[in-house]
C-alpha cells in the first residue's frame, strides 16, 4: 500500500501535490517550512484563485484551551484590513490536521533578498520600512500585536512592495503551554528588550523589531552582531546600538535618527506608534527626543543572565518561508 492516501497526506512528509483538501483546495507545491509548520501554494477551486495554506503542527491542537486561544487570535487578526498585511481567509480541518488559508504573494521573503543582495539602496529601505509601518498601524488599530516580526515574515511581491505575514500566530503561542512542547514560533534574533526581560509586548515591541529590520536593510548586519544570542540580548537591554551611519556612511541623518529612536531599550523612549514612523519617513524628519539615550541601568551580569534565559525559551529559529500571494477578498 502506498504511503500516500487518497486525500494526499504523506506519512510524515506533508501534503502531496495534486491532492484535494476539504473538497476545495488543490495542493500545487510546498513553499517552505516555518515555525508553525509547512506552507503550500494551492488552488482554491471554488474561487479559481491561488492561496497559501499553512499546515499547523499537530501539537497545536493537542490542548483544547491553547487551540481556542489560537483560534480567537486568528479571528481577531482576520479583521485587519490593509494592503500591507497578508489576509487570513480560513481556518479549516482536513484528515485530523488544521490548516490556515491566506493570501498567496507572488514574490519572496525579505530575508531571502537580504541574503542575496546584502544592504539595500536607501530609497528601497525607507520605502519597505514605511510599508511595514503601514501594516503595523492597521493591525495595532485593531489591538493586534505581531510579536514575531522579522524579515522572514515580511513578503515582497513582484513590484518589491512589502506585506506582513503571520499576524495572530505568534501572540497566541507566546504564553501558552505549547512553548513547553516545542511549538515555539519566536527567535531571539528580533526580540525586543522587554520581551527578553519577560515583560509584556505591546505595539512598541513591534516597532523595535521594525528598527532591527531597518538597521539590517541599511547595513546588512544586525546591531551588536558577533556575540552569542545571550550577549546580543544583554546589549539590547542595556543600550541603544551605535548609529547605523558607522556601517552605512551614505545613510541620511534623518534615517539614522529614525533607526536610533526605534531601537531604544525602553519602550517609552521610542517613537510612540507606527503612524509616527510613517510621518517621519514622509517628512524626512524625526522629532528630537527630550529623554536621554541612556537606558535604565541594569547590571551587565544580571542582563546577561536574563538574556540567556530568554534565548533558551525562544530558541527555535524557523526556516525562512517564501510565501507568496495575490491579494484577494477573504474567502
Amino acid at each position: 500500500m502506498s504511503d500516500t492516501t487518497a486525500t494526499g497526506l504523506h506519512a510524515g512528509r506533508g501534503l502531496a501535490p495534486g491532492s484535494l483538501l476539504a473538497g476545495r483546495f488543490r495542493i500545487e507545491a510546498m513553499l517552505g517550512l516555518g515555525g508553525m509548520g509547512e506552507v503550500y501554494r494551492a488552488l482554491d477551486t471554488t474561487l479559481g484563485i491561488q492561496v497559501a495554506l499553512k499546515l499547523l503542527r499537530p501539537e497545536l491542537a493537542a490542548r483544547g484551551d491553547a487551540f481556542e486561544r489560537f483560534r480567537q487570535e486568528l479571528l481577531t487578526a482576520r479583521q485587519v484590513s490593509s494592503p500591507r498585511v497578508v489576509r487570513i481567509h480560513d481556518l479549516f480541518r482536513h484528515e485530523g490536521q488544521w490548516l490556515i488559508g491566506m493570501d498567496w504573494i507572488d514574490g519572496e521573503a525579505l530575508d531571502r533578498r537580504l541574503d542575496r543582495d546584502g544592504a539595500l539602496p536607501i530609497d528601497d529601505a525607507a520605502r519597505i520600512a514605511r510599508q511595514i509601518a503601514e501594516g503595523l498601524a492597521a493591525a495595532h488599530a485593531r489591538g493586534v500585536i505581531h510579536r514575531d516580526l522579522k524579515p522572514a515574515n515580511v513578503l515582497l511581491d513582484r513590484n518589491g512592495d512589502a506585506l506582513i505575514a503571520d499576524f495572530g500566530v505568534a501572540r497566541s503561542l507566546a504564553g501558552s503551554d505549547l512553548t513547553q512542547t516545542g511549538a515555539i514560533v519566536g527567535t531571539p534574533d528580533y526580540l525586543s528588550p522587554e520581551q527578553a526581560r519577560g515583560e509584556g509586548a505591546d505595539a512598541r515591541s513591534d516597532l523595535y523589531a521594525l528598527g532591527l529590520i531597518l538597521h539590517e536593510m541599511l547595513s546588512a548586519r544586525m546591531p551588536f552582531a558577533g556575540g552569542t544570542a545571550s550577549e546580543v540580548l544583554a546589549q539590547r537591554m542595556l543600550r541603544t546600538p551605535p548609529p547605523v551611519s558607522r556601517l552605512r556612511a551614505d545613510a541620511p541623518a534623518w534615517l539614522v535618527r529614525l533607526t536610533d529612536r526605534l531601537l531604544r531599550p525602553q519602550p517609552a523612549h521610542r517613537l510612540p506608534d507606527a503612524e509616527s514612523v510613517i510621518a517621519a519617513i514622509d517628512r524626512r524628519h524625526v522629532p528630537r527626543d527630550w529623554r536621554p539615550r541612556r537606558s535604565a541601568w541594569i547590571g551587565l551580569g544580571v542582563a546577561a543572565t536574563l538574556a540567556a534565559a530568554a534565548a533558551g525559551a525562544w530558541w527555535l529559529r524557523p526556516a525562512p518561508v517564501a510565501v507568496s500571494a495575490q491579494t484577494t477578498p477573504a474567502a
